[in-house]
């Protein structure tokens, strides 16, 4: 048996002989008292990376290379446009050549050319190299699995035995958080649908629809399981806050207010439940967990769920205290006093324990952060060095499933304009500070989805991203105008595992690389 055959999703909790046998080896620390918070478990502070033993590192290796390989190029495109410019004169051949040793690819050549004329537009060829390097990396994502596949099946069924047979995650837009279904939660990034909005308020009627298409899928053909089988949708509303600076990184939206934060998650979710059990009555409902994610080391706090699956802003645990709690335990012992743990959080504040499904799943979310935990303190010495926003680009509209990478993207899910300026308007005010206080434009990257299976559908995507396109140069027209904004439409068959397919860009170069 592998180490990670031995690690797999929420592992079943040892019997009470194991547990004694075990609890009196080396390594098991003496109890702490886990009510040092005000509210919750509270938080131990980050120590040394020590190995815990729910901790899959080679998990860890796979993703800080790939973490490493991509940011690498997105970051080296500024140094590559300071090459450029510290040469005065360049012919187009010397540009070409210093651009492919940089970034892997070359310029178009009308602008290899004006470079060779002393005309370099910064502008321009920044968005340009934004959008070749997005198209690279959407392109190796579906052709090479660069996360190492993610026993899809083998989670998807641990969930169903759990009772829930489909998970929606709708985390807030901020880039901080555009990893959170693969390296914060370790999830197949397959199995889940995540839908990003500004402070994680999702569109509830949105989600309603969604949720009747699931339930369709299960009545018409089975699919992940029979209607007839007693399981779940899963909703989880992922907030964010920044415990060294609640004041200023916290949530854009909310004003970097994380009780409001939390609090506006928590609105939704009922919302959501309410909405799905008056329209369907007849018993139809669904689970709902709400996640906050510190957003300076990936640490969670995880409102428990009741035993009616009710949520409390007051009542929850933080993953980064349970880690340290059970370090140096064995996996048993650690994932039992866990388990424990979590029961406890809820029974202490004069609730009740949450249902055994959600149970487990509450406990193996955890134990699936554990490893970011370790990532985050063995990678990033113990906490990001960009606590704040360092996204690379802003994409808006359908499925972004490449981009599973903190601070890479500002994500915004919508199907017109004038549903989510709003969210769209956020992440231009936190690009004002990124780009355009550089004089380098905000690339934003429009994706609408199709099915080939349907007749038309591709066609209907390519009017719907055209519109969205139209939308955002107006409504940024200043910006635009300035240089300071530009656009690469996408589209991509959401059947099949490619890549996305350049269909238009507001640079008006040729494309390179692509589909």
């Amino acid at each position: 048996m592998t180490r990670r055959q031995r690690s797999l999703f929420w592992a079943p909790i040892p019997g009470p002989k194991v547990l004694a046998r075990e609890s009196a080896g080396e390594g098991s620390p003496s109890p702490v008292n886990p009510y040092s918070h005000q509210h919750g478990i509270g938080t131990a502070s980050a120590s040394k990376p020590v190995h815990h033993a729910l901790v899959d590192s080679q998990q860890n290796a796979l993703l800080r290379n790939y973490e490493m390989q991509v940011m690498e190029r997105f970051e080296s495109i500024e140094s590559f446009l300071r090459q450029l410019e510290a040469h005065q004169h360049l012919d187009a051949d010397t540009a070409q050549k210093i651009c492919m040793d940089a970034l892997g690819f070359s310029l178009p050549a009308s602008m290899a050319h004006q470079v060779s004329h002393g005309k370099i537009d910064r502008k321009k060829i920044y968005a340009y190299c934004v959008f070749e390097v997005f198209k690279r990396m959407s392109r190796e994502f579906f052709q090479q699995d660069p996360l190492g596949g993610q026993r899809f099946d083998e989670v998807r069924q641990k969930f169903l035995d759990s009772g829930v047979h489909a998970v929606g995650i709708a985390p807030c837009a901020d880039g901080r958080l555009a990893h959170i279904v693969s390296y914060v939660l370790r999830l197949p990034y397959g199995l889940v649908r995540r839908k990003a909005h500004a402070g994680a308020l999702f569109d509830v009627s949105e989600s309603v629809r969604n949720w009747v298409f699931v339930e369709h899928g299960r009545f018409r053909e089975g699919v992940p399981n029979a209607a007839s089988d007693d399981t779940r949708y899963l909703k989880i509303a992922v907030y964010h806050y920044s415990a060294s600076d609640p004041h200023h990184s916290g949530c854009a939206a909310h004003g970097s207010d994380d009780e409001a934060a939390a609090r506006a998650a928590k609105e939704r979710l009922k919302a959501f439940r309410d909405a799905i059990e008056n329209r369907f009555c007849c018993g139809s409902t669904i689970e709902t967990l709400m996640i906050g994610v510190n957003t300076d080391d990936d640490s969670l706090r995880v409102h428990v769920p009741n035993r009616d699956g009710q949520v409390c802003l007051n009542r929850f645990v933080e993953t980064s205290y349970l880690y340290d709690m059970t370090v140096g335990m064995s996996q048993d012992v650690a994932r039992h006093t866990l388990q424990a743990q979590v029961i406890e959080s809820n029974v202490s504040k004069g609730s009740t324990s949450p249902v055994k499904g959600i149970l487990d799943i509450v406990c193996g979310l955890i134990e699936n952060n554990f490893s970011q935990i370790e990532y985050v303190r063995t990678y990033h010495d113990t906490r990001y060095a960009d606590i704040g926003h360092a996204e690379k680009f802003i994409g808006i509209g359908h499925g972004f499933q490449e981009v599973q990478l903190r601070n890479l993207t500002y994500y915004s899910y919508l199907d017109t304009l004038e549903e989510g300026a709003a969210d769209v308007d956020v992440g231009i005010k936190i690009f004002d500070g990124l780009n355009v206080s550089k004089d380098v434009p905000i690339p934003v990257v429009l994706r609408c989805d199709y099915d080939a299976r349907v007749p038309g559908s591709r066609g209907r995507a390519l009017e719907k991203v055209k519109r969205i396109e139209t939308a955002v140069l107006r409504r940024y027209e200043t910006l635009y105008s300035q240089g300071l904004l530009a656009t690469l439409c996408t589209l991509r068959d959401l059947a099949a595992n490619v890549p996305c397919e350049v269909v238009g860009s507001s640079l008006g170069l040729e494309s390179q690389g692509g589909h």
